[in-house]
């Protein structure tokens, strides 16, 4: 079963054999694509491209800072390049030079040496040999990040699970709220005028009607039913075997644009206060979310 991962965490991992030693650390944050950065200290660019698919095929999100370092082992191979053309050339040369001041000497291959450029040294990484044991080590060191990224996963979803049942239980209350007070302000509303407009001639129907509009302005039960959909949602997300950070994080900008529309509603004092405690427990969720791959 996978488990829900932070992105943050550390991983080490060392192989030793005959032929050498590699050692790889790997260090991992916050990111919303999957952004990884090699240093090593040989040079091969297709080393580079094989570490980079293999961690993109463990690692989802996160930004990947990566050391590679390998040691006692032959990183290159020498070859001997013949430049027949400057070969040719500097044949041809002592020939003529030959001819022109009638020398004995004949052309030898040491007088061909002299020439620079006749031969050319390059070195070619033998990635063949080397990828091997990267690989070993590399997977080593995957495990390790892996393993405490799961572990600071767990510990986030705790925390989060915590938050959510919170704020579902602030929902419960706000809600009682919610359907008591849009009938409340009517009948506050009405004694009010009737009091102002005491022995005067008004449309008393016409005053219902506007506290009636005016109550139903006021009702948040629609933005309650959203929030507790959005709130079943993101448990069944804490229970996902797959990456959930993007969608926590939208979850959490949804569930905030109702609870603001809640707070612009209304004006009564328990409600606000309702608010207040669910956006300081939703503010904690959304950065622990961040950190979800």
């Amino acid at each position: 079963m996978k488990l829900i991962k932070s992105m943050t965490g550390y991983g080490v991992g060392r192989v030793k054999t005959d032929d050498g030693e590699c050692l790889i650390e790997i260090k991992s944050l916050n990111n919303k694509y999957c952004d990884i950065n090699i240093k090593n200290n040989f040079q091969s660019l297709e080393i580079e491209q094989k570490i980079e698919k293999l961690i993109k095929d463990r690692v989802l999100r996160g930004k990947v800072n990566i050391l590679v370092k390998v040691e006692n082992y032959g990183l290159t191979e020498e070859k001997i390049i013949l430049n027949e053309d400057v070969a040719d050339s500097s044949y041809k040369n002592l020939k003529a030079l030959k001819e022109k001041y009638k020398l004995k000497d004949e052309i030898s291959i040491d007088s061909m040496l002299k020439f620079r450029d006749i031969f050319t040294i390059v070195k070619e990484e033998e990635t063949a040999k080397i990828w091997p044991l990267i690989e070993k080590t590399l997977n080593l060191a995957l495990d390790s990040l892996l393993e405490m990224r799961e572990k600071e996963g767990r510990a986030l979803v705790t925390d989060i699970r915590k938050r959510v049942k919170k704020i579902q239980k602030l929902i419960d209350k706000t809600e009682k709220y919610a359907k008591s007070s849009p009938l409340d302000y009517q009948e506050k509303f009405l004694s009010k005028i009737k009091k102002l407009t005491e022995g005067l001639n008004v449309d008393e129907g016409r005053i219902e009607l506007e506290a009636a509009i005016f109550a139903e302005k006021t009702d948040i039960t629609e933005e309650i039913t959203r929030l507790k959909s959005h709130l079943i949602q993101f448990d069944e997300l804490l229970n996902s075997e797959e990456s959930v950070g993007r969608k926590m994080d939208f979850l959490t900008q949804e569930i905030n644009r109702e609870v603001n529309t809640i707070g612009s509603k209304t004006s009564d004092i328990e409600v606000t206060s309702l608010v207040v405690l669910v956006k300081s427990e939703l503010e904690k969720i959304r950065e622990q979310a961040r950190n979800i791959e």
